[in-house]
């Protein structure tokens, strides 16, 4: 589990920075395994936050998933896999930012 930390926990924590970046805004505090997304944005914006993640992973595995599907020769289809499983389970350490959106989207707020 360490080993996975090491390796997905800083890109999957720059993905965050990058959309707050993007959205003029900072980080409250960074960690190896948590940024804290100040509390005051809006629902969109923290969406857009909390699952970039989960969209460029996703995104990864679906297109080793066509790369896979259209490889002509085994080398093809062996770099498709290893692109499936690594964007796969930087997909799969999202879970927690998905959770964490579902919870935004369904607790009433006077956020819009």
């Amino acid at each position: 589990m360490q080993f996975l930390i090491r390796v997905y926990g800083w890109p999957h924590e720059a993905l965050h920075r990058l959309a707050l970046w993007l959205l003029g805004r900072r980080a409250i505090a960074v960690t190896r395994t948590h940024v804290d997304i100040p509390d005051d944005l809006s629902t969109r914006a923290y969406v857009f936050v909390a699952g970039l993640p989960a969209f460029v992973f996703g995104l990864g595995a679906a297109l080793g998933v066509v790369g896979l599907m259209n490889a002509a020769t085994v080398g093809q289809a062996l770099l498709a896999l290893g692109v499936i499983l690594i964007m796969g389970l930087g997909l799969a350490g999202t879970t927690g930012d998905i959770q964490q959106i579902l919870i935004r989207l369904t607790t009433p707020s006077d956020r819009s």
